[in-house]
């Protein structure tokens, strides 16, 4: 899979100062975001997955799905 470049992952176009970075520079600074981003995800998750333990277990599976989780 291509990975995402940094003004796609920033959602519009590089600011002037990290566009006049060396384009190896821009390639590490779309990984560490693409990484930062998975972590964030990934902890959303958790969280939401711990929230449910306050769910009654019998409504964990609508809530689940209502939330999308």
């Amino acid at each position: 899979m291509a990975e995402r470049t940094l003004a796609e992952q920033l959602g519009g176009p590089v600011p002037e100062g990290i566009e006049a970075l060396p384009e190896d520079r821009k390639r590490d600074l779309a990984e560490v975001l693409r990484q930062a981003r998975h972590r964030q995800a990934q902890a959303l998750g958790e969280a939401g997955e711990e929230g449910l333990r306050y769910v009654p277990a019998l409504l964990r599976g609508a809530v689940r799905k209502a939330v999308g989780l």
